[in-house]
């Protein structure tokens, strides 16, 4: 009996493996790559930020130089001036790309613009068509005289040459838009259009044009995503040829105003506008979605009373049949605004999006005090050649001023096929993707215990730096949840898909073994799930004890306490046969 004993406590609590090690780094708007030369995985981020990593736990910083037709280390001030490229193709004739130098154009905005801290945001693929890596990189400036350009390298670390721009804001006075490519685009025009004669209004209806995001749908068309705050996020085609903007493909004004939502210029809308908060659009085709991730709010650490801007970056998550939209969330509501309003913090006017995860601390051993998490985002997102998927993105912390790290988490999809991410970070767990529908990872019998339960509610106050902290509940054998909070609980069988019912709200979702975060980085393993609700609210959850040991024999008294189930989650009426038995997450000896 006592050897049947140490074997069934084995497996209800995994033995631990070897310590992990993790190495961090500091990249602001991590864009992730995997390079299969080296089997590594890249991410590149504003002001030159890089670093690699063949493990996602252990990085590397580099930085990758700047090649001109005389250096292959140029300085940040003489390396966008002059495009490699001066032509392309439009209707099977050459025609002739502006001169343009994206640092003059960003000049523009302000007469002491420096460069240096204007590289915002590249997002780096490998074109299959040029055989080459190609960046593209946000050449940021004042009042909307921003671009994104194309830089090109033979080898993901560099050098990149600057080859041309792909696209333009801030042409909104006189006759600017001469330096631009508009009239490639859209073609000769006497004077400035209208429609983008609008001055200081440009960001009430047009992109900023930053933060770019490039990816191939299914069908093998690349695009590109981009726009921050201003008018929102857009999607244009690129020439799959060139990596620049496939000039071939035209838009048809649709809207009228602040509304429009096809530019004949900035191609399709597909989410923001008039000015409400969101940047970094993010972009991954999973299962039978693209799913769109945007990040509301301001991205600093928060604790400004006085400017609601200041702080509640949340990463927010829309999906689509098709790469150009529309994007919806759980319930419907379309990823692009009508008016202004409020989408983020205690002033917030609407949940938009699902909310994968937002502020939290005191979780786990990591995510604690100090080093509590909040204003994550501006993440990548990658279904991996390993067959896993990982989200990637910046965080900064309770009382670290604006100190930021990287952060990966491995990502699943539910029974609806929305994300959801996992409670604690990525450090080397072997599930993959496809394992979640095909076996089960967690053992019915495993799963009864003392959990730690986080709610990542929407509106959280960044003002007062407020964050999410879990309360303890417990999950019981007979299929209850009792604690501070009440309902019950169902695995999926031979799936590992598990539904979570607190009060009248169901949550669907992933139950999977995680590493619980040791500060000394040793494997402490622990059952820990991750579901979502309709409204978009994520819950999080981790087994930190049994609910008891087993303890003492049945008595007549304990027969009358309670639904009785064997070990295969049977109800027991009357126990007869010698054995282990579950009582109200209890484990109890017939003798």
């Amino acid at each position: 009996m006592k050897k049947y004993l140490y074997i069934l406590l084995s497996a209800l609590v995994p033995m631990g493996a070897m310590a992990y090690t993790l190495k961090r780094v500091s990249v602001h708007d991590p864009s992730i790559v995997w390079e299969p030369a080296s089997q590594t995985y890249y991410i590149f981020g504003s002001h030159r930020a890089a670093a690699k990593t063949t493990d996602l736990m252990n990085w590397t910083a580099f930085t990758a130089p700047w090649a001109t037709a005389s250096s292959q280390n140029a300085a940040n001030s003489a390396a966008f001036t002059t495009p490699a490229v001066t032509t392309v193709k439009k209707g099977g004739a050459t025609v002739s790309l502006p001169k343009f130098s994206a640092t003059a154009w960003a000049k523009r905005g302000s007469t002491s613009y420096n460069v240096d801290g204007n590289m915002w945001a590249p997002d780096v693929i490998w074109n299959k068509a040029m055989k080459k890596w190609c960046m593209y990189l946000s050449v940021n400036g004042d009042n909307w005289y921003s671009s994104i350009i194309l830089l090109t390298a033979d080898n993901i670390e560099g050098p990149y040459l600057y080859q041309a721009p792909v696209v333009m804001s801030g042409f909104h006075t006189g006759t600017s838009y001469k330096d631009t490519d508009l009239e490639v685009a859209i073609g000769t025009q006497a004077s400035l259009p209208g429609r983008y004669a609008v001055g200081s209004n440009w960001g009430k209806r047009y992109p900023n044009c930053i933060d770019p995001c490039v990816f191939y749908d299914e069908d093998g068309k690349l695009w590109m995503s981009y726009g921050s705050w201003s008018g929102g996020i857009w999607m244009l085609e690129l020439d799959e040829n060139t990596g620049l903007r496939d000039y071939d493909v035209e838009y048809t004004l649709t809207g009228a105003g602040d509304g429009v939502t096809v530019d004949p210029y900035f191609g399709k809308k597909v989410a923001g506008g008039f000015y409400v908060s969101g940047e970094a659009s993010y972009i991954e085709h999973i299962g039978n979605y693209y799913f769109l991730f945007v990040t509301y709010g301001g991205l600093a650490a928060g604790g400004v009373a006085s400017d609601y801007n200041n702080g509640g970056y949340q990463m927010r998550v829309f999906r689509s049949e098709k790469p150009d939209g529309p994007y919806l969330d759980t319930e419907g509501k379309d990823a692009i605004f009508q008016s202004f309003m409020v989408d983020f913090g205690p002033q917030s006017k609407t949940d938009r999006g699902v909310n994968i995860f937002g502020a939290y601390g005191d979780w786990g051993n990591m995510a604690t005090g100090n080093l509590s998490e909040r204003s994550q985002g501006h993440n990548s997102i990658l279904a991996a050649e390993d067959g896993r998927t990982y989200l990637v993105y910046h965080t900064r912390f309770q009382n670290s001023g604006e100190n930021h790290q990287v952060r990966v988490h491995q990502v699943f999809q539910n029974q609806d096929g929305w994300l959801v991410a996992a409670p604690f970070e990525y450090t080397g767990e072997q599930v993959k993707s496809a394992d979640i529908a095909t076996s089960q990872q967690i053992a019915t019998a495993q799963v009864p215990g003392g959990y730690k339960l986080l709610i990542h509610k929407y509106r959280l106050n960044h003002t007062t730096k407020e964050l999410v902290t879990p309360v303890e509940i417990q999950l019981n054998a007979d299929g209850s949840i009792s604690g501070s909070q009440s309902g019950t609980w169902s695995i999926n069988e031979g799936t590992s898909y598990i539904t979570i019912t607190l009060g009248s709200t169901v949550y669907k979702g992933v139950m999977v073994e995680q590493n619980l975060e040791n500060k000394t980085f040793s494997d402490d393993k622990t059952p820990a799930f991750t579901a979502l609700a309709d409204d978009g609210v994520t819950i999080w959850g981790y087994k930190y004890s049994e609910t008891t040991g087993i303890s003492k024999t049945l008595s007549d008294n304990i027969r009358q306490n309670g639904a009785i189930y064997d070990m295969q989650g049977r109800r027991v009426n009357n126990p007869q046969r010698k054995g282990i038995y579950i009582q109200n997450g209890k484990k109890y000896i017939v003798k």
